[in-house]
């Protein structure tokens, strides 16, 4: 379904990215784990091209790009199939809750009023949010501002969810809320990119583990494989390093 061949990025004199492969099937979810700026974040980014790389190619089905040509079609047919959910919420301060899930649907899907509201209500019932729809981000919680990113996200019926570190910005008491919500939609069927340094979460929900460090695959497998049976001995040592620490 989705396929990343050698990408690389540079920031500066600094390569983030330094010639990525990575290839997901319809209906997987992948965790991408590893230690903080080895590229993970930038990776996500790259599907829909929030970040440019200088080199390499992505097949999205019948979409092909090569990232060293500017093919404006090609990167908004492969945004219009994927949604992201960010690390630091990015709803509009000045919108109510269900305004900010509607508004990618009728900005950008060409939806009508009247549907966009139906879909919205829907997914913010699904997220459990349906008692604050006119509610403003400045009365809500860490929690409840990402579950309303996740509510966003699914209500474009993306074929493919990014979350790029969804918990990292909450409270310790805030992140099982959405941890859950985040189960849910994985459980569904829908295919998922997952960055995150919840370990154990991503043991359970995923079937595919990538480890990246030093921004390359340094290892991909089952859970089993990655958590219980690798002789990486980097990835030995970055999950000893996370396990003392949680």
């Amino acid at each position: 379904m989705l396929e990343l061949k050698n990408i690389k990025l540079s920031y500066g004199s600094t390569q983030v990215l330094n010639g990525v492969d990575l290839s997901v099937k319809r209906g997987d979810v992948v965790s991408i784990i590893g230690p903080s700026g080895t590229g993970k974040t930038t990776l996500l980014k790259c599907i829909n091209s929030l970040a440019r790389p200088s080199s390499g190619t992505i097949a999205f089905d019948d979409v092909r790009m090569d990232y060293q040509k500017l093919d404006r079609t090609a990167i908004q047919a492969i945004r219009l199939r994927t949604a992201m959910v960010f690390q630091q919420f990015n709803v509009f301060k000045n919108m109510t809750v269900l305004q900010n899930v509607m508004d990618p649907l009728v900005v950008v899907q060409r939806k009508s009023k009247e549907e966009a509201r139906r879909i919205a209500l829907e997914e913010l019932d699904r997220v459990g949010l349906s008692n604050k729809i006119d509610s403003y981000p400045s009365q809500l919680s860490g929690g409840q501002l990402q579950r309303t990113g996740i509510a966003r996200a699914l209500a474009v019926k993306p074929d493919v969810m990014l979350f790029d570190e969804p918990t990292s910005s909450l409270d310790p008491e805030l992140v099982g809320e959405v941890l859950k919500v985040i189960r849910d939609v994985t459980s569904s069927g829908i295919t998922s990119l997952l960055v995150t340094h919840e370990m154990q979460f991503a043991r359970n929900i995923s079937n595919r583990i990538v480890f990246m460090d030093r921004g390359v695959v340094a290892a991909d497998g089952s859970p089993a494989e990655i958590f219980e049976a690798s002789s990486n001995p980097r990835l030995t040592q970055f999950l000893t390093t996370e396990h003392s620490i949680q």
